[in-house]
């Protein structure tokens, strides 16, 4: 009888916004953060506002609804500041003190659109009117079967949602416990053994999880490029060439260069902000590469070809650029690392400092490798530790060589449930594998 009305898409914190849907004998509902309460509503409206924190963290937002008596008639959840989609979409039911759906309010998130281009939707198969801001009203509805309400929210030519409500007096719910995908990197062992034979290797807040399945996918490498390091990779590149096709002649691999390899793919990521596209004044985009470049063909083609946006107009937000590439790679559940090139220090505009991002994709499982390009005479940016200086084609070609190490031995662990990442620990019985971070 409580539904989330607010989506969450991107990196949530701070001061947020927060709206409930209630139906039915609903006195009562407590917001909870992590199992912490953080409000509590007893009316119309129905919203508040909620503060998050001033650093990003996975995390589980709860709504909890009870009658006049204390009894739980209803609870919600969002993950947030967790891999998603671009845009996010929802049909809420309104129900009437019966608890019977009597119409369907759409709601939608996104931090790149104002809105979706275009809402189609049908009931039990045949098209109905959707009004811009009014609900779909479904009080004309039979009462003695389930029906079927599909919306599809169309954002963009590649972000299109399709979400299904399914209402009626025989029709009791659904429940499903999703999945969580879990990277893991091979230390003694060869390679992982099957899901039985890992039985009892995961835990969670103490509690043992159940391996579903074992898998290695592709790898996905998101390259945080300060816009100043262009001309030090583009140096690079003429002698890069140049022993490339010296192993081809003496038939040596060249994968000792900078090559991950054809089964990654490679992103770049500007830390420099653009306008976003949605209306809500908060939101935060940073130029990402329009197509991923072929690990094979080498970080510095990505990285020095790949053009994310203008050179050095926007404000610097490093931090927040290295958090939402964390966010970035653990998209689709693949194997997955960030690379950040420091440029020269400048000024930096991020909400939270270099250590909450390490931590946050610490906790996204994402493991973080920071190479400085900005040679001896030049002071790199605080507070990203010691990171591994790449003055010239051989440091690049060791600091490559590190992170196709880690993602040849990166494996995809799916444990049943969904659980917080930064939860999920290795038992005493774990053999030869350490936590992806």
């Amino acid at each position: 009888m409580v539904e989330f009305v607010t989506l969450f898409v991107g990196l949530v914190i701070g001061v947020q916004p927060v709206e409930v849907a209630v139906g039915g004998a609903v006195a009562r509902v407590e917001i909870r953060l992590d199992g912490e309460r953080l409000a509590e509503l007893t009316g119309p409206p129905w919203r508040t506002e909620l503060d998050l924190g001033r650093e990003p963290h996975p995390a589980e937002l709860e709504a909890v609804a009870t009658d006049g008596a204390g009894r739980e008639v209803g609870r919600d959840r969002r993950w947030l500041n967790l891999p998603g989609a671009r845009a996010d979409a929802e049909i809420i039911a309104i129900r009437d003190e019966a608890g019977k759906v009597t119409a369907a309010r759409l709601t939608w998130s996104s931090p790149e659109f104002d809105r979706p281009r275009r809402v189609r939707a049908e009931l039990d198969g045949r098209p109905v009117d959707v009004g811009r801001n009014e609900p779909v009203d479904l009080t004309g509805i039979a009462d003695g079967a389930s029906h079927v309400l599909s919306v599809e929210f169309d954002f963009s030519s590649d972000v299109v949602i399709t979400r299904e409500l399914v209402f009626g007096r025989d029709f009791e719910g659904t429940h499903d416990s999703g999945l969580t995908a879990v990277p893991v990197i091979l230390e003694d062992l060869d390679e992982l053994p099957d899901a039985d034979a890992m039985a009892g290797w995961f835990s969670a807040a103490g509690k043992p999880l159940r391996v579903a399945a074992v898998e290695r996918p592709d790898g996905r490498v998101l390259i945080v490029r300060d816009p100043s390091t262009v001309h030090r990779l583009a140096e690079m590149a003429p002698e890069l060439d140049h022993r490339r096709k010296k192993a081809q002649r003496s038939s040596r691999r060249s994968r000792d260069l900078d090559d991950l390899g054809p089964d990654v793919e490679l992103v770049v990521l500007s830390p420099e902000t653009v306008a976003s596209g949605a209306d809500d004044g908060g939101a935060l985009l940073f130029p990402i590469s329009n197509r991923p470049t072929p690990g094979d063909a080498g970080v510095v083609a990505a990285a020095a070809g790949r053009r994310s946006g203008s050179q050095l107009s926007g404000p610097l937000m490093l931090s927040d650029a290295v958090a939402m590439a964390g966010l970035r790679a653990a998209e689709g559940n693949r194997r997955r690392a960030v690379i950040v090139l420091l440029g020269a220090k400048r000024e930096d505009g991020s909400r939270f400092a270099p250590a909450a991002a390490q931590r946050y994709l610490s906790e996204l499982n994402v493991p973080l490798h920071v190479w400085d390009l900005t040679g001896v005479t030049t002071a790199p940016p605080d507070g990203w530790g010691d990171p591994r200086p790449v003055e010239n084609v051989d440091d690049l070609a060791r600091a490559v060589r590190r992170v196709r190490y880690e993602l040849s031995e990166q494996r995809i662990v799916w444990l049943n449930g969904r659980h917080l990442p930064q939860t999920i620990e290795l038992t005493e019985r774990a053999v030869g594998i350490r936590l992806a971070r």
